[in-house]
């Protein structure tokens, strides 16, 4: 059984998802997740299981949380924290599309926030496609702050747009 995590320090919308840490009985749902979520670019499921199994082994150099409506997990979030690093890095953040637009990103992030402050870190850091408008205003909304871009990024050529936001 997952154990439900964070303790919220950033508002989220009501009935926004609750957050936990997913384990290996989650791997499922988590490639359907990836898979259903993303074209290219993706993580391989053994990609994930290595990542749900860093989780548990080094929770503070990888944080892999996942945020259910109810029984059904419907987004992750997945975090790196370098040792000796006082900047949080988002790898990879995705909500099922039935899910979007109601808080679930918003609750992911907040909790990611929570976990990198929680290590000490001041900084958490993310890329995102430039042509994925609708991320790039949801990390606006909430604090960060474009200072770079990457070309080529993507499999596909599509430039990265790397945003930052200070804890």
């Amino acid at each position: 059984m997952s154990e439900t995590i964070i303790t919220q320090t950033w508002p989220t919308p009501p009935h926004a998802g609750t957050i936990r840490k997913p384990g290996p009985g989650d791997l499922n749902v988590l490639a359907a997740i990836e898979n259903q979520c993303f074209s290219i670019d993706r993580i391989s499921r053994s990609g994930l299981r290595r990542f749900l199994t860093r989780s548990r082994q080094d929770p503070w150099g990888v944080r892999f949380l996942a945020v259910e409506h109810g029984a059904c997990v419907c987004g992750y979030i997945l975090l790196l924290l370098r040792r000796n690093s006082l900047i949080a890095r988002i790898y990879s953040i995705a909500v099922m599309p039935e899910h979007r637009r109601t808080g679930m990103a918003r609750t992911l992030l907040a909790g990611a926030e929570s976990v990198a402050v929680e290590s000490g870190r001041n900084r958490i850091r993310l890329e995102v496609r430039e042509d994925n408008a609708a991320a790039i205003r949801l990390y606006t909304s909430v604090g960060y702050q474009t200072f770079g871009r990457i070309e080529p990024y993507y499999e596909d050529r599509t430039a990265a747009i790397r945003m930052e936001k200070p804890l």
